[in-house]
């Protein structure tokens, strides 16, 4: 009788540890849905959050894209500037060289190599009131120097 008593001891010992460790799988399985609840629940929040940062990015590259167009045009208009100011300056240089081909005063007789005149000491004025520029050839080795008077 002792045998049997010990065999039905031992099936209950081990009805008792398939419980136990079925409980615990099942506790267990409870704990990774929960936890897996939360991680769903956490990556919709963050979902919310990277499509902010997705629509703010898409309008910091309108923004960028924007300022790109309007530095563009800038530089467009910055070139043109440029080249209005080369135009004027080009046209006021031919002036200059005009007013010295028809002064009577100026000497014209330079040598093209050197830049140097064929005599010195010719001087010579133009205008008569404020803003008169002076030509005066009598500088080093016959050099043209203007100035505003």
């Amino acid at each position: 009788m002792s045998t049997i008593i010990w065999i039905i001891i031992a099936i209950i010992v081990v009805a008792i540890i398939v419980a136990a460790v079925m409980a615990a799988r099942r506790r267990r399985h409870q704990a990774l849905t929960q936890r897996a609840t939360e991680m769903r629940t956490e990556a919709a929040v963050r979902d919310q959050d990277v499509a902010e940062e997705r629509r703010r990015a898409a309008e910091a590259d309108a923004k960028a894209q924007l300022a790109r167009a309007e530095a563009e045009r800038a530089e467009q208009h910055a070139q043109a500037a440029r080249q209005s100011s080369a135009y004027e300056e080009a046209r006021q240089e031919d002036t200059l060289r005009e007013a010295d081909r028809i002064d009577p005063h100026v000497d014209d007789t330079r040598d093209p190599a050197t830049g140097t005149t064929g005599t010195t000491g010719t001087t010579g004025t133009t205008g008569g009131t404020t803003g008169e520029t002076t030509r005066d050839t009598t500088g080093e080795a016959g050099a043209t120097h203007r100035r505003d008077i």
